[in-house]
């Protein structure tokens, strides 16, 4: 009898052993899921706050982008661009800022837009382009072109010229050649005005060749030993769309002993033996 007593507590005991250890399988397994749940909605959280900081940093780069944009067009108190077409078509702009007799858009083929309308079309391409003196000008050629969708395949020259708030303008004038390497310089024609008053110039050409140099101090060079001044200059210098105007600027003042601070006003024109031309002006005021 006792036998069958201690057995029957050994089964009763073994049986409450398995709930407790079922129980607390079934506890792990929910606390398992529990974290599981609570790592994922964060995982979720962390997710939608990355998210949304992402689209708050584009949000801010796009209104950032527009005020600059805007600030731009804002800034310019007059602009003139001159297009003129492989097939002869020319298309003109003209801007001037509180002045709508000095607006205009006109388009080989196209009636003349005038006043307002000129206005409005002028400063949303204004909105879109950057001219400054520390970009490429090809650079700023092809934003250009691209704006007013033309191809630089169908273009001959372009002449592009703003002047800001301030005084400060630039220029730049590219007469292509319908591509290929550009040759040597047969000609150049440039003027830098110097804050004291003083100027430097050069006239050159190769064909003939003759040349004739004013330089700073008043002193005027001719005959060969300009020609030869002048030929050492271009050999020394790279002007060309490639190079933005500071850069151009910096080693023509260089060759010629100069400093920024020394100039008001700088004007160079190089034409190539294939017939492109790059010309660009820098006034400060």
């Amino acid at each position: 009898m006792k036998k069958a007593i201690v057995g029957l507590s050994a089964v009763f005991l073994l049986a409450a052993c398995g709930d407790d250890v079922v129980d607390m399988e079934e506890e792990s397994s929910g606390s398992g899921e529990q974290s599981v749940q609570e790592e994922s909605t964060e995982a979720d959280n962390q997710a939608d706050e990355e998210g949304s900081t992402t689209e708050q940093e584009e949000s801010a780069e796009q209104v950032d982008s527009a005020a600059e944009t805007q600030g731009q067009a804002s800034n310019v108190q007059e602009f003139d661009l001159h297009l003129e077409f492989l097939n002869d078509e020319e298309w003109e702009y003209e801007y001037e800022r509180n002045n709508s007799q000095g607006m205009e858009v006109d388009r080989d083929g196209e009636e003349a837009i005038l006043g307002a309308d000129a206005e409005a079309e002028i400063e949303g391409l204004l909105g879109e382009i950057n001219i400054t003196t520390d970009r490429p000008l090809l650079d700023m050629k092809q934003e250009v072109l691209e704006v007013l969708n033309v191809s630089e395949d169908e273009l001959e020259d372009m002449d592009l010229e703003i002047e800001y708030d301030g005084g400060e303008t630039i220029e730049f004038d590219h007469e292509t050649a319908g591509g290929g390497e550009p040759g040597a310089a047969r000609q150049l024609n440039m003027d830098i005005e110097l804050t004291n008053s003083g100027s430097w110039e050069y006239d050159y050409e190769a064909d003939e060749p003759e040349a004739e140099i004013e330089q700073g101090d008043g002193r005027e060079i001719e005959g060969q030993e300009a020609v030869s001044e002048a030929e050492a200059l271009l050999d020394s210098i790279s002007i060309t769309m490639d190079y933005s105007i500071d850069e151009m600027k910096q080693e023509v003042l260089g060759e010629l002993g100069l400093t920024e601070e020394d100039v008001q006003d700088f004007d160079i024109d190089v034409e190539y033996e294939s017939g492109e031309s790059v010309k660009f002006k820098h006034d400060k005021e």
